[in-house]
């Protein structure tokens, strides 16, 4: 009978040094992991599925709510030593508040969807890509075997033509689109659904930046017209009154010089220039209608003049 093998000799124990050692490697492993994820987050900000990493078709409330505290307290301020954990965090509260709406939820499902079928286009126009590539050189390689055989051994038999069209029928490009996906095709629809994602919110975002942008400025042009405009009618009214006070003032000058100025020496009053035009005694510009006895007094500053 054969001896039994020999037991396998126990492990040495872990000095204290190399413990230390090891703890401090798996610590600084899981904080580079953190600072991963934070910067994950950071990217991707603009789709709450891809911050929280759910599906659209398997984000149930129990998942949702699990993926939000796995997610949330690996980038938690206390614990990620990130200098933008704290955003990070904030994100993903604002990612579980968004699929917690229903409305907002429906939004970002019908985007999810549609960067599927852009990375599933892609995909199958890159697989038709290279299998007319690949029949591309198989045909130029047929040809060259074909030219080979004719010079040995002079002359080759042609083919039928049903054997020439099942030929043509197996290098046909018709499974090119075919419905049905590869382990690796997943993987690469995965990944390319994430990036089409990504470019659709950011295309979406830049939009909304620029309207929002647009209206600030529409609303800010407003209540400058509209500053303008007050400022300009106080200026009018402020010129309106000082032309009537004028009026009044010039009037009484001119009275004065027409009754006591030969003998008590009044100088003649002088027309004076305001913004609303040259006042001379006694000013009726600005639609104010004269009396007779202004009508009199323009009279006889006339003719003095």
């Amino acid at each position: 009978a054969k001896a039994a093998p020999a037991p396998a000799p126990a492990p040495e124990p872990m000095e204290e040094g190399d413990l230390e050692l090891l703890s401090e490697f798996l610590s600084e492993a899981t904080d580079m992991e953190r600072k991963q994820q934070a910067e994950r987050i950071i990217k991707y900000r603009l789709n709450p599925f891809e911050v929280l990493q759910l599906k659209p078709e398997a984000a149930t409330a129990e998942e949702l709510n699990a993926a939000y505290r796995k997610i949330s307290l690996s980038v938690h301020p206390d614990k990620c030593k990130h200098p933008r954990a704290e955003e990070a965090f904030e994100i993903c509260k604002k990612a579980l508040a968004e699929l917690q709406d229903a409305d907002k939820a429906l939004f970002y499902v019908e985007v999810m969807r549609a960067a599927r079928e852009e990375s599933e286009r892609e995909l199958r126009k890159r697989k038709r890509k290279e299998k007319e590539e690949l029949a591309a050189r198989k045909k130029i390689r047929t040809q060259d075997v074909d030219k080979l055989r004719n010079a040995m051994l002079g002359g080759l038999k042609p083919k039928s033509r049903q054997k020439a069209e099942e030929e043509g029928a197996t290098s046909s490009f018709a499974n090119a689109d075919d419905d049905e996906f590869s382990h690796e095709d997943e993987l690469a629809l995965t990944e390319g659904t994430r990036e089409a994602a990504f470019r659709i919110l950011t295309q979406l975002e830049k939009r909304r930046a620029r309207s929002e942008k647009v209206f600030i400025e529409n609303e800010k042009r407003g209540k400058m017209h509209i500053q303008e405009a007050k400022e300009k009618n106080q200026h009018e009214e402020k010129v309106e009154a000082d032309w009537s006070k004028d009026r009044l003032d010039r009037i009484d000058s001119w009275r004065d010089f027409t009754k006591h100025g030969k003998t008590m020496g009044i100088k003649k009053p002088k027309p004076h220039i305001t913004e609303k035009g040259v006042s001379v005694l006694p000013p009726t510009m600005g639609g104010i209608k004269s009396s007779k006895e202004e009508e009199d007094l323009l009279s006889g500053f006339m003719d003095d003049v």
